[in-house]
């Protein structure tokens, strides 16, 4: 600023001047960079995040934020507390094109103008106004009449290398309407084997974003962008479906998580109230249950020490020894060492089933797993314990 009061503020050495209309002025001039200050910044002083619309202090749940949006435009919900926040591409406007780029702009992983991602003041002038500024994110509101579910599809298990769907469901209670939901879907890698090709539900989402991880993916889906229009109403819904290959026998879980990385997703969603005299979206934590598969051991009937290969006598020999309780005999599969298949506890018709097949003239081999590693084709009480070889 140009310096000009000098001239005119001292008179006399050790003499002010008091002269009113002086002292006006003097005022006047050291306001005058506040005023410029004021004049050359936006309107809203508030702090806030850039792309948090609902206000909630959380830009991890971004669909939320962009369903803010879509929802002031085409309902005349006037849920958006800082416009500014709302103006995610930073144009000084407020409408459609904010969803979008926040849609956008998260799903790259590329950051929205500044104040971005933390709190801060709006560094571009403009006439939006900020009516509150941003709070400390508090968490979600767990909702438990809201549920996702992992479904698997016919089966709940299989052997090593079945390949299997899991159906993702979304329950909605009754008077509620679901606008946009992210969530995360969690497994072992070395358990299971996400292939590729995740699609959506029955319904076809006018926002369908999946991004895969080393344990899982996630999802990201907005029913429609024209509110009101076909939401996940009341009831359950298929809202994405994935396939998965078993890699090992045993159990192995599929849940639902928060993710992190590129595209962070919390399991949280946006419902609409319908019953309630305001058509504004308030979001949710759902309960989330997952689901247990049950992979069928592998194991070679009759190689009763689970050494690998082809059963031979050194097999009939640990089994007698296992079965007449002599120190080292072992049964590390039961159902390996029930020859005969006849669903007992293995017994001396074992060992003899195994002797009869293994010397002249050989019997029947014992059934299947036989003579490759594979699931027991029967059901019976046995287990299998670990059989490494498989």
């Amino acid at each position: 600023m140009e310096r000009r009061m000098v001239r005119f503020t001292t008179v006399a050495r050790g003499h002010q001047c008091s002269s009113p209309k002086l002292v006006s002025d003097k005022r006047s001039l050291v306001l005058l960079p506040l005023l410029l200050l004021l004049l050359t910044s936006s309107v809203s002083a508030q702090n806030f995040i850039r792309g948090d619309a609902n206000g909630d202090g959380d830009i991890d749940f971004y669909v939320g934020d962009a369903v803010e949006i879509f929802t002031q435009l085409f309902t005349g919900c006037w849920g958006i507390a800082c416009d500014d926040a709302a103006d995610s591409n930073d144009d000084g406007n407020l409408d459609i094109s904010d969803a979008v780029n926040i849609l956008a702009q998260r799903q790259s992983g590329l950051p929205l103008p500044l104040p971005f991602p933390i709190v801060g003041n709006d560094p571009t002038p403009d006439g939006l106004l900020c009516a509150t500024p941003t709070p400390s994110f508090a968490g979600y509101t767990f909702n438990p009449a809201f549920q996702l579910d992992v479904i698997p599809v016919g089966v709940g298990s299989g052997s090593v290398g079945t390949i299997f769907t899991a159906e993702l469901q979304l329950t909605v209670p009754a008077g509620f309407g679901v606008t946009g939901i992210s969530f995360g879907v969690c497994h072992d890698p070395a358990e299971l084997d996400l292939l590729p090709g995740i699609a959506y539900g029955p319904l076809a989402p006018d926002y369908f974003q999946v991004q895969g991880h080393s344990t899982g993916f996630n999802c990201n889906s907005i029913p429609t962008f024209i509110l009101p229009g076909s939401l996940f109403g009341p009831g359950v819904h298929v809202i994405a479906e994935a396939q998965y290959q078993i890699l090992t026998s045993g159990g192995a879980a599929i849940s639902f998580c928060s993710m992190t990385g590129q595209m962070p997703v919390p399991v949280a969603l946006a419902a609409v109230d319908f019953g309630a005299m305001t058509d504004c979206s308030d979001v949710f934590a759902p309960a989330s249950v997952g689901a247990n598969i049950n992979s069928a051991p592998e194991f070679v009937r009759g190689d009763t020490n689970a050494s690998g290969g082809s059963p031979d006598i050194a097999d009939a020999i640990n089994s007698l020894y296992y079965i007449f309780n002599i120190p080292g005999g072992i049964s590390p599969c039961d159902d390996a060492s029930d020859v005969n298949d006849d669903g007992i506890h293995p017994s001396i018709a074992d060992a003899i089933y195994l002797l009869n097949y293994l010397f002249p003239p050989p019997s029947s081999p014992p059934p299947a797993p036989f003579p490759a590693c594979g699931p027991d084709p029967t059901t019976d009480p046995l287990g299998c314990a670990s059989f490494p070889p498989c």
